[in-house]
């Protein structure tokens, strides 16, 4: 049981790409849905077992073993496992019967079921792998997977900029995350995750624990889109939808999120880490949600939420409330799953039309897109009895009694605000504002089919429920915290400032837009639209700071001059020059040949001798005899 959940989707991967052709396009539709879904059959049976709260280790075989240097192949289901499992194939099947209608009509359909069941199986070879070795296949596999996907469409430039994007800036993580294994492995031997996290008992490792944590975070950020390694993931809304879907709910971004959970024992004995990811996560999610204010795009939009509310994990995990961190990751994959089918869903209505100031007013041809995305919305928000305020609020209320670090409790009630805010925005101009692109557009506008709007009923319906009836299954043995009625109130009251004003900023934005010529103002919407510079911080100062060293130093210095010179022109100029000096040597009598190797004769033999006996007397009588001789054959 345990191996099919993994398998399945690379059945699928294997049956679509190889016979996609044979099988045809609803072969493929099938054949890819059946197997995703005998796959969350499957991991449900972890929720009702007995075994849920067992941890479960299945070793295979050796996979490589060098002597010092070696691993084998194995899973391991505990309960982090279990609940990541259970995510990861429950949002993919309806990622999966979702892409049957959305990309319906594409030529290559079957090699896009066959990429989502690729990425699927390498996410959860990453959750189930009992060593990090094997979790880092895993890790790779959801990257390169992820450039399949976005540049799904190859013609089109920008998605494959943002495809290349995406790969370069994962790979800085991945380097790290490389370092960070080695430095494991070359302070213990070790790779099993069991055995590693026994190391966290000896305490005299902590100043050697520092920079393995280091570089294990620069993984995180990478792969969880934490502050400046992030831009990839706004740019990946180049690719379909149901990829933006699978790829920012479930499974790649929540690897980051996953990894600090795993090595948790690890991080507990390095505080001034667990500091770092507090930093990184309260900055991240603020950033994030001002970046996302001022958006149009209706998806990055989305894109740029799923970012602060990573950052809402990370920072939680670093006040070491890790699994209250994998409850909002767990609760986050519906919701943002909802908000980018949703969203989908009204892009494919609309003809493709991703600018929200242009869509506008199809609530009444969009019904159920419309109640999808408001839900979606309000539990982004963390409003009550939504599954967003299960763990949104509980997030920021465990910060509370954390006086020494209170500016990452005021960085994410900031970020509620801003949350709230630009979600009404997007409900606002994508279904209430006037509508503002030709009229044709609009007569075609209507809701999917079955297969289309299915997905977004299971989802509403679990974004609804799933965080109060799965809180006492995500965390166990936990404790709330016990807090004043106004303080565990501030996030909502935070949230219902920030939706009302967002709705009194736009209705009454023909009497404030003057303001907007100050001069300040101008200089914060510059800051935020553009993304806070880092796109252009990158390219002006490392990008084009690394061309300028490559041409200079590398190219000028080294490779035109000093590897030319010793290397290959310089090699095969000395290589001619000494050829043609030894040429002149050549007379074409057989005597001068006969005197060279009897020279060459005589300094060997002399050198052996000096060698062996340390006579020098037998040298010249040696020489004598030699040089007697070859009088004699000229004479002759």
């Amino acid at each position: 049981m345990y191996l099919l959940i993994i398998y399945l989707p690379l059945m699928s991967f294997i049956v679509c790409l190889s016979s996609g052709r044979l099988i045809g396009y609803t072969g493929s539709k099938i054949v890819s849905n059946l197997c995703l879904f005998f796959c969350f059959l499957l991991s449900t049976q972890f929720i009702s077992s007995s075994t849920y709260n067992n941890n479960i280790n299945l070793g295979f075989f050796s996979w490589f073993d060098t002597g010092i240097l070696s691993s084998n192949l194995g899973i391991h289901f505990d309960h982090l496992t279990n609940c990541m499992i259970m995510l990861i194939t429950m949002v993919s099947l309806l990622v999966h019967l979702f892409s049957t209608s959305y990309m319906d009509g594409d030529p290559h359909l079957p090699r896009f079921m066959g990429y989502l069941s690729l990425f699927t199986f390498f996410m959860l070879v990453l959750v189930s792998s009992d060593n990090i070795v094997q979790m880092f296949i895993g890790w790779e596999g959801v990257g390169i997977t992820s450039y399949l996907l976005i540049n799904f469409w190859t013609t089109r430039i920008q998605a494959n900029k943002a495809a290349i994007k995406a790969m370069v800036v994962n790979k800085v993580g991945d380097v790290g995350l490389l370092l960070g294994i080695s430095g494991l492995w070359v302070l213990s031997g070790l790779f099993r995750f069991q055995d590693i996290i026994n190391l966290s008992t000896f305490i005299n490792l902590e100043n050697i624990f520092n920079w393995i944590n280091v570089l294990l975070i620069i993984g995180v950020m990478a792969k969880s889109a934490q502050i400046g390694l992030h831009t990839w993931l706004p740019d990946a809304m180049e690719g379909p939808t149901p990829v933006s879907a699978l790829i920012h709910a479930a499974t790649m971004v929540t690897a980051g999120v996953f990894l600090i959970i795993r090595m948790s024992p690890i991080l507990e004995s390095t505080p001034l880490i667990l500091l770092l990811i507090i930093f990184l996560g309260s900055l991240t999610a603020f950033m994030s949600g001002t970046i996302g204010l001022l958006q149009s795009d209706l998806k990055k939009v989305i894109a740029y939420s799923t970012c602060s509310q990573l950052g809402y994990m990370v920072m939680i995990c670093g006040f070491s409330h890790y699994y209250c961190g994998l409850f909002h990751l767990f609760n986050h994959g519906f919701f943002k799953a909802l908000l980018f089918l949703s969203a989908g869903s009204v892009i494919h209505a609309v003809t493709d039309e991703q600018d929200m100031r242009k869509i506008g007013g199809v609530k009444l041809k969009t019904p159920l897109t419309y109640i999808c995305i408001v839900i979606g919305s309000l539990s982004l928000c963390g409003l009550p009895f939504l599954t967003g305020f299960y763990s949104k609020d509980l997030l920021l209320e465990l910060i509370y009694g954390e006086s020494y670090l209170r500016f990452s409790l005021w960085l994410g009630l900031l970020t509620a605000f801003l949350t709230s805010f630009y979600s009404f925005r997007l409900i606002y101009y994508s279904f209430f504002s006037n509508p503002s692109s030709p009229i044709k557009n609009y007569l075609k506008v209507h809701e999917g089919q079955w297969n289309l709007y299915l997905p977004l009923l299971i989802l509403l319906f679990l974004s609804i429920v799933v965080g109060y009836f799965l809180e006492g299954v995500v965390l166990i043995n936990f404790s709330p915290p016990v807090l004043t009625s106004l303080s565990k109130s501030y996030p909502l009251i935070l949230t219902l400032i920030g939706s009302i004003f967002s709705i009194v900023f736009i209705y009454y934005i023909k009497y404030t837009w003057k303001f907007s010529f100050i001069t300040i103002i101008l200089m914060v919407y510059s800051f935020f639209s553009k993304a806070w510079y880092w796109d252009f911080l990158k390219s002006q100062y490392i990008v084009n700071g690394s061309l300028k060293i490559g041409f200079i130093a590398i190219y000028k210095l080294i490779d035109n001059q000093l590897i030319e010179e010793f290397g290959p022109s310089g090699g095969s100029k000395f290589v001619s020059d000494k050829s043609t000096k030894i040429g002149y040597y050549y007379l074409g009598k057989l005597s001068s040949y006969t005197l060279a190797i009897i020279s060459f004769v005589y300094l060997l033999s002399t050198y052996i001798l000096l060698i062996l006996e340390n006579k020098k007397h037998l040298n010249y009588l040696y020489m004598l005899m030699i040089v007697n001789k070859w009088v004699k054959t000229n004479n002759n």
